[in-house]
């Protein structure tokens, strides 16, 4: 019993150890979950402020692409302004040659008509004619030079134009990876969002795994008090019952000595009665030869007859119930009684509880020592207490 309790005390004291230890080592994971976690927390935040300022350079960039659209807009607008001069210019250009070759026809014509005629024509048309012929070279010479500078501003409109588109394909290339760092930023934002997540999710678990772990230590600590207080009541109580089987050891052996004495003296007084019997068959087998004498008075001890001494009693018991109950404790649900291995007594053995003659009951052996065992009850009737018969 002693054995199975200390090994009870060492089984709790190691898992205490356990305990302590997977506590201990639960903590230290928290604390580096948690290390990991501000860690994460600042990468993200560091990668959130670069994603606004990758927004605020597309915000930018597209204002700039907007600006230069609507620069090439107005560009294209005067183009197309210049185009319709030059198409008007043409059209005015077309439109005196037109006249000039009906001038031409004019002429012709005219050289037909009678030479007083043509005398007075030619004294009239000359002043006309060359004043006529200066303006058409003046207005032509000034579409000329329009035109020509048309056609530079024409030219380097188209020269802007592709200075704009170049400009254009650099920014939409810009504006193409500044949306590809956006991507990589946002999946790297979703895949620290999603680690952060799990790792509060771990954080979570460790914390319900500790806070099982005190509750489960707890417990083992309450049932670690419940069983040191019943183990200091079985200590108690081991020792109760070893002051009380000391107590019957001293009682039974006094008894013995009791009973050994009464047996000395009832051999003594058996002796003398025979001693007496053999007196008195010697006096009845000479009295008829001692008629004549004289008679004399013969004193003999007195005879007491006595009921049969309580070692009587008890040697008639044995003969029909060979033990006893010496003690009782129904709690742990064993009793000790009066037959030990000096009676044949081994463990295992399975005894029957008599009152009155009567069964209420039935014991096992657990326990033996010399003169007393110990016995576990698998059956009571009825409550059993000290002085009931055992076979």
């Amino acid at each position: 019993m002693e054995q199975k309790i200390k090994f009870i005390i060492i089984g709790l004291v190691g898992f205490c150890i356990i305990c302590l230890f997977l506590f201990m080592q639960a903590a230290s994971q928290q604390q580096r979950l948690l290390r990991e976690s501000n860690d994460l927390k600042t990468e993200n935040a560091a990668l959130v402020g670069k994603a606004s300022k990758l927004e605020k350079d597309l915000r930018e960039t597209q204002d700039r692409i907007g600006s230069l659209q609507a620069e090439r807009d107005k560009g294209a607008e005067e183009l197309n302004e210049l185009q319709r001069k030059l198409d008007t210019v043409s059209r005015s250009r077309d439109e005196l040659a037109e006249k000039l070759k009906q001038r031409h026809q004019e002429a012709q014509q005219a050289a037909a008509v009678p030479v007083v005629e043509q005398a007075q024509q030619q004294a009239q048309a000359p002043q006309n004619t060359d004043a006529y012929w200066g303006t058409v070279l003046k207005s032509k010479t000034d579409l000329e030079i329009q035109l020509s500078s048309i056609q530079v501003e024409l030219r380097n409109l188209q020269i802007s134009n592709e200075a704009l588109q170049r400009e254009k394909s650099v920014l939409e290339l810009d504006i193409t990876s500044l949306r590809n760092d956006k991507k990589d930023l946002l999946r790297q934002l979703d895949y620290n969002q999603k680690l952060l997540d799990s790792m509060s999710q771990e954080v979570v678990r460790e914390r319900n795994d500790k806070v099982a772990i005190q509750d489960s230590f707890r417990t083992i600590r309450a049932e670690n008090s419940v069983l040191s207080r019943q183990l200091k009541s079985l200590v108690s109580r081991k020792e109760v019952l070893d002051k009380k089987v000391v107590e019957l050891q001293g009682g039974k052996s006094t008894a013995e000595k009791r009973l050994n004495e009464m047996e000395t003296m009832l051999t003594d007084k058996i002796s003398k009665i025979d001693a007496l019997k053999n007196e008195l068959d010697d006096i009845k087998s000479g009295r008829a030869a001692d008629d004549n004498l004289p008679k004399k008075a013969v004193d003999l001890p007195a005879i007491v007859v006595r009921s049969a001494s309580p070692g009587e009693k008890s040697s008639a018991q044995i003969q029909e119930y060979p033990g006893k109950i010496l003690a009782a404790n129904l709690d742990s649900n064993f009793v000790v009684i009066d037959l030990g291995s000096a009676a044949g007594v081994k463990v295992g053995d399975t005894f029957n509880v008599y009152r009155e003659a009567r069964s209420i009951g039935s014991i096992g052996v657990i326990q033996t020592r010399a003169s007393i065992s110990a016995c576990d009850i698998k059956k009571m009737n009825t409550f059993f207490r000290v002085g009931d018969q055992i076979k």
